[in-house]
């Protein structure tokens, strides 16, 4: 089992540095290579950090989730339009109430798919579909290693149980799994014994230290429980140092900090296309579709979107770029010591921290200056 997922993820990190080039090549020429359909916002977990969770009552009063036939002829006008990639995710989407009609149809198509999931509803029924139809790559949430650390994240201590359970059958599916943990101040003393459980089902682990606010009428605590950014470097560097001694010839691991350093080698990968302001691939190889039906650049956004169920994929695709051509970052930004690279800053943050393209976010300010502080130091030893 151990040599199969080495294998298996030697192959997953080979397509993600292959990957990065062909998604700047397809934004040269604006192909929507790679998608995202967020098929619920609803789930069954209720993190206290989550940036999207919405319950039936709220999500009435912005819009009702597209039904199966919906998605499925919109995926067929993306995989014409030249999508490629496609990661299903929600919420928690196999709440999704025709989830395995979709996911059947979205796999024959030709997607390379990948899943996000808390695990914590993978049934025998579940199993049998990816079984038959494996995802590509499969990434499971994992908030702590232990039931007390579930019940103060995700205010439910059986979630635990079920997700451990849901990884132990998921080693029945030949797919790529990775787990993810997002840390803020309930689960960060957990860090090693998140890490070891982990590793105990793959040799990918990707950390997440930067907590935004909600967004999209969801509501979240984020500002009580997230990091401070001397917590979030501290955090990722035991995780970078950990990885860097296990790694040798005969032992190979994946470690990610899903920090967004969207400046680095932006230029090699084709980034500094229109609309500029989005400094990644956002809305030029890469779109993301709501539950209601909102086609964006990424997840963080709010808006402004288009409208894919009704206009159409390729012209909603084609005109997202658009919108955000008369979108500036506020002069602060601009004129900032922090502006050439040391911040990770984007329209999506911004709008996300403070409500609009217009302002400055402390929060991102002092994670520019504290990521600042601590190049310095490093570079001065």
């Amino acid at each position: 089992m151990m040599n199969k997922n080495n294998k298996n993820n030697e192959l997953a990190k080979r397509w993600e540095d292959s990957g990065m080039t062909l998604a700047g090549y397809a934004a040269q020429r604006h192909i929507p290579l790679g998608g995202t359909f967020e098929l619920t916002p609803r789930c069954n977990l209720k993190c206290k950090m989550c940036y999207i969770r919405l319950d039936k009552p709220q999500m009435d009063q912005i819009g009702r989730e597209k039904t199966a036939k919906e998605w499925i002829k919109l995926a067929e006008e993306a995989i014409e339009s030249g999508m490629l990639n496609l990661l299903i995710t929600g919420g928690e989407p196999l709440l999704y109430t025709d989830f395995a009609e979709i996911y059947t149809a979205l796999t024959t198509m030709g997607f390379i798919i990948t899943l996000n999931t808390n695990a914590t509803l993978i049934t025998p029924k579940i199993v049998k579909l990816f079984k038959k139809y494996p995802p590509t790559a499969t990434n499971v949430t994992l908030y702590g290693a232990s039931q007390e650390t579930y019940a103060s994240i995700c205010g439910n201590p059986d979630t635990f149980d079920a997700t451990i359970k849901g990884l132990e059958v998921l080693r029945e599916v030949p797919t790529v799994l990775e787990i993810r943990t997002t840390f803020i101040q309930d689960n960060q003393h957990e860090l090693n014994r998140i890490r070891e459980l982990a590793n105990q089902y793959t040799k990918s682990f990707a950390i997440n230290i930067i907590v935004n606010k909600a967004v999209r009428g969801a509501y979240s605590d984020v500002e009580s429980c997230r990091l401070t950014p001397a917590q979030m470097f501290d955090l990722s560097r035991k995780n970078s140092e950990y990885y860097r001694a296990l790694n040798s010839e005969t032992e190979f691991a994946l470690e990610k900090n899903m920090d967004t350093d969207n400046h680095v080698q932006a230029k090699d990968y084709g980034f500094d296309l229109p609309p500029k302001i989005i400094t990644c691939l956002a809305a030029k190889s890469m779109c993301w579709i709501t539950w209601d039906g909102k086609m964006l650049p990424c997840g963080s956004f709010t808006s402004p979107y288009t409208l894919p169920f009704e206009e159409g994929f390729k012209a909603a695709w084609d005109r997202l770029p658009g919108l955000f051509e008369d979108i500036r970052l506020p002069q602060e930004c601009l004129d900032c010591e922090y502006a050439d690279g040391k911040c990770s800053n984007c329209p999506a943050i911004l709008q996300t921290e403070t409500g609009s393209f217009d302002h400055i976010s402390p929060y991102i300010c002092e994670i520019a200056k504290e990521r600042a502080k601590r190049y310095n130091n490093s570079t001065t030893k």
